[in-house]
């Protein structure tokens, strides 16, 4: 069978339970509703829907109502009635009535509840069905038999548990509701002889004996082997449900059905050997890295995506409330929404979303955990719970709420509970040494290798605590579908998780709130988040680091600072006498070319006229009174204009001397 969706609401004198039912024809004849006790409630929907219910209180059923009319029948019964009521409703001396009433009516319970109520049919459980609503829902109304308000109805998980016998007549010793019955059989005489009763004494002994025998051995069999899981009640599920290979992918611990937990009874027998506790903190210095430790330590400085992420998120265990009253000004949004949450109904709003109520409803509960535990048991169940937060919260921040396939294995490795199946023993094992492991392994083991983030997470964690029983379920069932998805790590969900939803919805609120304050003044400890108690050497790795980066730093500023001053200077000077020597080189080529020219134009001029006197001489020696004068006076004319070059005299003198 199925369980179906379902959610309870309730007022001061009824309990509406909404079972949606799609798909089932529903008729009188199908539909099967049976209350036990008064507080066990089966309802069947064939073929595929049973819901089975234990009720913090009881209602009235068939058998309350038959009871009520048939002392509403009798003569006596109308007046210890109506004295009762009359009690209630403040008028008579109670005391000495109630007294007076019990004493005329000896076999009548005046304290209990049916006695002092008339149930008629009208107060008889009924159903409702809606075919629209849902495909179709079927509303369960029922009766209280005492007014008043029911906690921890949204606990769905809770209602889920089946009660036994013996713990209800407990619940009901602790309320004070029993009834003062008789038994149904009483020994009046007893005419049996003693030898007889010796004689089967005798019989049953032998017997007896041989049997205790048997089971000594057997329970010293289980004594000897390794248990894990919560309040350590499993044993084996390693060697026989996983599958070849598993156990390395999916924890830490190398063989967990060998190796005893630290304080186990079977490790004093092992003492030679290494327990869980001590090969873990071994191979945690082996995986210490510590150039990754150094090189996150200035990522707070350097920016990193994922960090800033993580460090500015606001989770879902930080109320509206606590932000909105961070934001100085006052929104229209803030104020509406806080409107809209004032309500004069009498049903308590819903803090599970439907999805989270039908996962708490169905998770199973038939390997429940004890109501009774003892305290060391409740330490060490809130100190493992705590470790399987601060895994959770850190996974959460770095994801953004958003799991990987990678969420698995982070919760898991950051967790001492599930990677090596630890077992706290208070109170030798105190809150500070589970948060410090935390943290250690936070440094070792994941992306992000901060101190600065891990503390963020421990007050997460506070937080967590302080917001009750329903954040932390919360978180659970979130933990509880990171690890269901996973192929390597879904059997942690049976060893811790789901035991651990069941245990904390059976808490009281009181106990949860208490150690949540005792986180928060963990917080304050001087020495929580001292590096030195982590035994990784932190300080003189930081110390190391931070002194060759100083002495490089400033060896490396002198060096800088030198060449970065002459630089300074000598381009200062330079870059002057380079402009005054551009200027006086340029100033001295101009007026060195000027005179190169003037000096050019004088020599050719020189040369020119030397050259046209000579050869006007010889030619007026020899050719006296000839008639070529004019042409010759021509041609020198001609050379006196032309550029007076070495080249062009030598053809004008050959010229002259072949004309001549």
């Amino acid at each position: 069978p199925i369980i179906p969706r379902y959610n309870l609401t309730q007022t001061s004198t009824h309990v509406n339970i909404e079972v949606s039912i799609p798909h089932v024809r529903v008729s009188t004849s199908t539909l099967d509703l049976v209350i036990v006790d008064g507080t066990d409630l089966h309802l069947y929907a064939p073929p595929t829907y049973l819901l089975k219910l234990t009720l913090p209180g009881r209602v009235v059923d068939e058998d309350a109502v038959e009871d009520s009319l048939a002392q509403a029948a009798t003569g006596g019964s109308n007046d210890v009635v109506r004295v009762v009521e009359s009690v209630e409703n403040g008028s008579g001396e109670s005391a000495a009535e109630i007294e007076s009433c019990r004493n005329a009516e000896p076999d009548i319970n005046i304290t209990s509840t049916a006695a002092t109520h008339l149930w008629t049919k009208e107060d008889l459980p009924k159903l409702q069905y809606n075919p629209e609503k849902n495909h179709g829902t079927l509303v369960v109304v029922l009766r209280k038999e005492q007014e008043g308000f029911w906690q921890d109805l949204d606990l769905l998980g809770r209602l889920q548990q089946q009660s036994t016998p013996t713990q209800r007549q407990q619940e009901n010793q602790a309320s004070g509701t029993m009834n003062s019955t008789k038994p149904l059989v009483e020994v009046i005489d007893s005419d049996c002889d003693a030898d007889d009763e010796n004689k089967k004494n005798r019989d049953n002994t032998s017997s007896s004996s041989a049997s205790g025998e048997v089971m000594k051995d057997l329970l010293s069999i289980n004594e000897t082997r390794p248990t894990y899981g919560l309040f350590q009640r499993f044993s084996n599920v390693f060697r026989d449900y996983a599958r070849e290979g598993l156990v390395h992918e999916m924890l830490e611990c190398p063989n967990p059905d060998e190796l005893f937990a630290c304080g186990e009874e079977g490790d004093d027998q092992h003492s030679e050997q290494l327990n869980r506790r001590e090969m873990r903190l071994e191979m945690e210095n082996e995986k210490f890295d510590s150039d990754r430790y150094l090189n996150d330590l200035c990522v707070e400085e350097e920016g990193d995506m994922i960090f800033d992420a993580a460090m500015m998120m606001v989770p879902h265990w930080i109320s509206a409330t606590v932000v909105a009253s961070q934001n100085s000004e006052e929104s229209v949004e803030n104020i509406t929404n806080r409107l809209d949450k004032l309500s004069t109904s009498e049903t308590q709003s819903a803090f599970f979303t439907s999805e989270e109520s039908h996962l708490l409803a169905t998770l199973p509960s038939k390997n429940s955990n004890p109501v009774q535990l003892s305290v060391v048991e409740k330490r060490a169940a809130l100190l493992t719970l705590t470790d399987i937060l601060f895994a959770y919260a850190y996974d959460h921040r770095t994801t953004d709420g958003d799991p990987t396939v990678e969420s698995s294995w982070t919760v898991m490795i950051l967790s001492p509970s599930l990677a090596w199946l630890e077992n706290y023993n208070p109170p030798y094992d105190t809150l500070v040494d589970v948060v410090r492991w935390s943290i250690r392994r936070s440094i070792i083991y994941p992306y992000l290798r901060s101190c600065t983030l891990a503390k963020n997470v421990v007050e997460d964690v506070s937080v967590i605590f302080k917001g009750g029983r329903r954040t932390i379920i919360r978180c659970l069932l979130q933990l509880h579908r990171i690890m269901e998805k996973s192929e390597s790590h879904y059997l942690f969900n049976k060893l811790y998780v789901d035991p651990l939803i069941g245990w904390i919805q059976r808490c009281e609120e009181n106990e949860v709130q208490e150690f949540g304050r005792e986180m928060k003044e963990l917080l304050n400890h001087p020495d929580l988040f001292d590096k030195q108690c982590f035994n990784l050497d932190l300080l003189e790795l930081e110390e190391s680091f931070f002194g060759c980066n100083g002495e490089e730093d400033f060896s490396s500023s002198e060096d800088d600072d030198d060449d970065d001053d002459s630089v300074h200077y000598e381009s200062d000077s330079d870059s002057r006498g380079a402009d005054e020597d551009t200027v006086g080189t340029a100033d001295e080529d101009e007026s060195s070319s000027c005179k190169e020219s003037k000096k050019t134009e004088e020599r050719l001029d020189g040369q020119s006229k030397s050259t046209i006197t000579n050869h006007s001489a010889a030619l007026l020696d020899e050719n006296i009174g000839g008639g070529n004068s004019a042409l010759h006076m021509k041609d020198i004319q001609l050379s006196s204009e032309g550029n007076g070059d070495d080249g062009e005299e030598k053809p004008f003198e050959k010229r002259l001397i072949e004309e001549a």
